[in-house]
């Protein structure tokens, strides 16, 4: 905010609540402001900041804040607060329980006049808010969004015409949540779309349900993917890879497992976890591969933000997919919060193996170690092999070396990957005869070995790109 906006006091019956807030999650134009208020208090704690303001009275200190849209006020900010202020004011404008709830808050207040008017910052426009808004609620002590609404602020961004890049240098959010927020919102309006019983549909308005968020989990996991027979797609959040109804026969049974509670995200917490369940299926109810191809929107009903709108893109003429330039390709996602691990594997995406291999050999010698060592930390196995190394006296510097991580790293391939984890043992494993591996590169790294080629590099990743995708997946439920 390069200028200082203006604040003052004005009447909580002047200024509207937002029916674009991301809190509402689905499309809200049609809500009139009590289903807002109402939805606040059932599904956002507006009851809690009620009971707060009864009890301790109205901090002044952190204004509302406004815009002005033809020619009202309306709240970009800070629409919970306006409900349990309106609320409070005019109980009748909730229903049932919760209205008698507020009846008896409000009688505590001493002085209702003081609530009558509360300080607003009026904002130039809703995107000199933006930065503002998205820092607030996105790992923040504020009360956080829920994915849908995160899906729904950075999807909403990009139709009022941010470009991707926008999006990172100035609310922070990267392509990898662009990705994420395509996905999230899929998986919403595909779950919306598909048939399902009552009692299930009854929960997917539910918020604090959570079903979205685990069956995301679900799609990020290589394991869920796999099962499912689908594949991240940066234009369309997923793509199938086989026919739309084998996809959705699992599909379905997912989403009900989920919103039934006979799985949870305890349940599917880790890869393995994830394994096991879709074992326990008949094999009629796992989706198999066949010749076919599908995006959301052709399961969703209606209008979808999850696939980028038609005209954005530029139509080029169809070609043969051409090999990989850089060290990585964009599409290896970092689902882990780890800084240091996302702003290598950023920069890997861009350095050109062939005009910088030796670059591009010690950086990803680095991604792949750093990427193995928080894999076996986040899943408990490092603990495991350093215990077994102090009982044979064999870590004298107190932290393993690679070499001493490989094997734990091959049998964590042979358990997870099926037939990619040969490949993988042949790139990871200490053999000077194998051709180009991980000892070459530790060799390059820390003593005189050969210098490697552009080609050397691209091996290196085709034969590991399986174990550096299951590293980097979400083991633990705590997604990038």
């Amino acid at each position: 905010m390069t200028v200082a906006w203006p604040t003052k006091r004005v009447a909580i019956t002047s200024i509207q609540l937002d029916h674009k807030n991301p809190r509402l999650g689905r499309e809200t134009t049609a809500r009139a402001p009590r289903d807002i208020i109402q939805y606040l208090f059932e599904h956002d704690k507006a009851m809690d900041v009620a009971e707060s303001i009864a009890t301790r009275g109205y901090f002044p200190n952190e204004p509302i804040l406004v815009v002005r849209e033809d020619g009202k006020m309306v709240a970009v900010e800070g629409n919970r607060r306006l409900a349990a202020l309106k609320a409070l004011k005019e109980p009748g404008l909730l229903q049932g329980a919760r209205q008698r709830q507020i009846q008896r808050l409000a009688k505590r207040i001493e002085d209702p006049a003081a609530l009558a008017k509360v300080p607003v910052t009026l904002a130039p426009s809703r995107r000199a808010t933006d930065r503002q808004i998205a820092g607030r609620h996105v790992g923040t002590p504020v009360l956080a969004w829920q994915a849908e609404n995160r899906a729904s602020f950075i999807l909403d961004k990009l139709n009022e015409g941010y470009t991707n890049q926008q999006l990172e240098a100035e609310l922070g959010f990267r392509a990898t949540d662009i990705q994420e927020a395509r996905q999230t919102r899929a998986i919403a309006d595909m779950t919306r779309s598909i048939e399902l019983p009552q009692e299930v549909k009854a929960k997917l308005d539910s918020p604090r349900a959570k079903i979205f968020t685990t069956v995301g989990r679900v799609f990020d996991s290589t394991v869920g993917r796999s099962y499912l027979q689908i594949e991240p797609d940066p234009e369309h959040g997923i793509r199938g890879k086989t026919t739309k109804a084998e996809f959705l026969k699992g599909f379905t049974k997912l989403v009900e497992d989920i919103a039934l509670a006979r799985q949870s995200s305890r349940t599917l917490n880790s890869n393995e976890d994830i394994e096991k369940y879709f074992k326990s299926w008949e094999p009629k109810d796992r989706p198999v591969a066949k010749r076919g191809s599908f995006v959301p929107s052709d399961i969703i009903k209606g209008k979808s933000a999850a696939s980028k709108p038609e005209g954005t893109k530029k139509p080029t003429p169809k070609r043969t997919k051409q090999p990989l330039k850089k060290v990585l390709p964009r599409d290896l996602r970092v689902h882990i919060d780890d800084a240091r691990l996302i702003d290598i594997r950023d920069e890997l995406v861009r350095l050109n193996r062939v005009e910088f291999p030796n670059a591009g050999a010690v950086l990803l010698r680095v991604f792949f170690e750093l990427t193995a060592v928080s894999y076996l930390k986040r899943t408990g196995e490092m603990d495991k092999i350093i215990q077994k190394l102090v009982g044979k006296s064999r870590l004298p510097f107190g932290t393993p070396t690679m070499k001493q991580l490989v094997p734990a790293l091959i049998q964590i391939a042979k358990e997870n990957l099926g037939n990619d984890a040969t490949k993988v043992e042949k790139a990871i494993k200490y053999d000077a005869s194998a051709p180009f591996t991980l000892s070459d590169l530790h060799a390059f790294v820390h003593q005189s070995g050969d210098l490697p080629s552009e080609r050397d590099i691209l091996q290196f990743w085709l034969r590991t790109e399986p174990l550096l995708r299951l590293m980097l997946s979400d083991t633990q439920g705590h997604a990038k």
